[in-house]
């Protein structure tokens, strides 16, 4: 298990060690790994794509080998939105120490990001929230999350997260307000248009059930 001990709010660049990888030239998109997008010669990798629910270890390390390439360039929407996974991985392997810190790291560069950014950020925050049994702060950032998702139409993240919010497993609802989100995930997925939502739905058709 790949643990890193919390050392407050500092610069990335004084915790970036050479044990994480170079930054990947434009060409490593030649690779056979899923790029989402491109920003000042780096080709970012899908960061979810590479998200391994059945191994957070893994997960985590494969994180990590992206955070010198992240830091390295001006993207800080990628680089929160990735402290926010590696905050992800720690949360659900009950290492709150540790998820606080990179949840806290993420916050930093978040008036410099996306919107999108913040919403993830939200998002993870209010599972941490959720694992630490501080369930209405989880209800609330949860559902800001889907605010600024739905706002500012980032389809899939709006889609996941009313989901969330219809299964319990972040924030606790009754019976009503989860069939209310559950329809409005529906409704959601049935007129979506980015490509890319549409094959997370058709990927995860389980959810709707």
């Amino acid at each position: 298990m790949l643990i890193l001990r919390p050392m407050g709010l500092l610069s990335l660049s004084l915790f970036i060690t050479p044990m994480f990888l170079s930054p990947l030239p434009s060409h490593a998109a030649q690779e056979e790994i899923p790029y989402c997008h491109r920003y000042a010669d780096f080709d970012f990798p899908d960061y979810m794509a590479l998200w391994n629910e059945d191994d957070p270890d893994l997960t985590a390390s494969t994180y990590f080998s992206m955070l010198n390439m992240a830091a390295s360039s001006a993207d800080k929407t990628f680089l929160s939105e990735l402290l926010s996974q590696i905050g992800h991985t720690f949360v659900i392997r009950g290492d709150f120490e540790q998820a606080k810190y990179y949840l806290d790291q993420a916050e930093v560069y978040l008036d410099d990001a996306k919107p999108r950014a913040k919403a993830y950020y939200l998002k993870e925050k209010a599972r941490y929230f959720s694992y630490t049994q501080q369930q209405e702060l989880a209800k609330y950032l949860l559902l800001e999350s889907w605010k600024i998702s739905d706002e500012e139409q980032y389809e899939q993240l709006a889609i996941e997260t009313a989901l969330d919010l219809s299964e319990n497993n972040i924030a606790l609802l009754n019976q009503e307000d989860r069939e209310h989100w559950r329809q409005i995930a529906e409704k959601l997925a049935e007129s979506v248009q980015d490509e890319r939502a549409k094959i997370w739905v058709l990927q995860n058709q389980s959810r709707f059930i």
